[in-house]
């Protein structure tokens, strides 16, 4: 299979900044961005992991969060540059993967991976190490969001026609937006074990609203110092 990182720059590089835009609304946008708002509290430094055009990050910086974000995506990353810099908006972009973070420890007190990102990993060891990248740049205290599809158990249909494949049935191909999207199946049992791999003990995961989607939600705390 081919690597995720690759695979996932391809699917950005045709798709571009448009297209992926054309996959949401502002009013979806801005109800995740609200969200995401409430879920960061008081937090201020916030790492946007696999931020596409920025269409969360450039809202967190308006409303003066301090901002990171990174993208694998070099198209995307310049889109999202030059928006921020037609608005004078202060935000430090980089090309990179999610499986190994060009940041130091303890650099954020928040990380969000939002738009099913994170699912686009099918193997268990780039799971692995991006649970434990996003551990190692977050602060003590911090707190990082996953945010991706919230499938179920596969179907004997499914399973048949071949639209759930891979260990445990967890790879999914599903028609989307005109266009066949494949992704990594994740609920409490697959997040555990990642956690528990990485070493993380205060976590939760949970299905809530999300922009007017069922969505699943993985929530890492990370223990403070004191």
């Amino acid at each position: 299979m081919l690597n995720s990182a690759l695979r996932s720059r391809a699917e950005y590089a045709e798709l571009g900044a448009e297209g992926l835009a054309a996959r949401t609304t502002p009013e979806r946008d801005a109800a995740i961005v609200k969200a995401v708002e409430e879920l960061l509290e008081k937090r201020e430094s916030v790492l946007d992991l696999c931020c596409g055009y920025g269409r969360v990050a450039l809202p967190l910086r308006r409303a003066g969060k301090t901002v990171r974000a990174l993208d694998i995506s070099p198209n995307l990353i310049e889109a999202g540059r030059a928006q921020a810099a037609e608005e004078e908006l202060s935000i430090d972009w980089a090309i990179g993967s999610m499986t190994d973070l060009p940041y130091k420890w303890d650099s954020f007190d928040a990380v969000i991976c939002l738009w099913t990102a994170f699912h686009e990993l099918f193997g268990e060891e780039e799971q692995l190490s991006t649970i434990c990248e996003i551990s190692r740049v977050l602060k003590p205290g911090g707190m990082a969001i996953i945010e991706g599809p919230a499938w179920g158990p596969a179907t004997a249909g499914e399973i048949a026609n071949g639209m759930r494949q891979g260990p445990e049935h967890r790879i999914v191909t599903t028609e989307h937006f005109g266009t066949s999207s494949v992704h990594f199946i994740h609920d409490e049992i697959s997040y555990g074990r990642l956690c528990a791999a990485a070493g993380i003990e205060n976590f939760k995961v949970y299905k809530r609203d999300w922009g007017g989607r069922r969505r699943l939600i993985l929530e890492i705390h990370q223990p403070t110092t004191d």
